[in-house]
């Protein structure tokens, strides 16, 4: 995980992003890096749609941690895109409609599946990917964020 953020990861979402826009997300649990995700802006100053576009450019759980809960007894997986869906509501009003798309390659299946549990959509294909997207207000509601406070209030059990 930490190997592709550094090698490709990052350097593709600063190729992409808009200027100052990316946002690189570590998911601890404990002492232990259990995560990571990069999201940045995609819509245009100038764009008329009246539409944000936001891409979540690469998203990962470590290898120990994939499919398993963390020290809250939430999945991982779950965990690292509730950071990120709350880090981009915390970028927006909750008037802006935003839309947040994701490249996933076919063989992915443990990705795809992630996101269409959480009510990401398979919108097409985009060159060798499968676009994924979602708005944030649906985003929010499939992973139990409350947008009337605009930060995540979710606490899970305690271990």
């Amino acid at each position: 995980m930490q190997t592709y953020f550094q090698e490709t990861a990052i350097e593709d979402a600063e190729a992409g992003a808009s200027l100052y826009d990316q946002r690189l997300l570590l998911l601890r649990d404990g002492d232990d890096l259990v995560g990571a995700a990069v999201h940045y802006s995609e819509s245009a100053p100038d764009d008329e749609s009246g539409d944000i576009e936001r891409r979540l450019a690469a998203y990962a759980a470590s290898s120990h941690v994939q499919g398993g809960k963390l020290s809250t007894g939430e999945y991982a997986s779950k965990s690292l895109l509730r950071a990120v869906i709350s880090d981009i509501a915390s970028r927006h009003s909750p008037q802006d409609m935003v839309v947040i798309t994701a490249l996933v390659l076919p063989m992915n299946k443990a990705s795809r599946a992630c996101l269409e549990r959480y009510g990401w959509s398979n919108v097409g294909l985009h060159q060798r990917y499968i676009m994924y997207a979602n708005s944030l207000q649906a985003a929010q509601q499939a992973l139990d964020i409350d947008p009337s406070l605009g930060i995540d209030v979710y606490h899970g059990p305690v271990a």
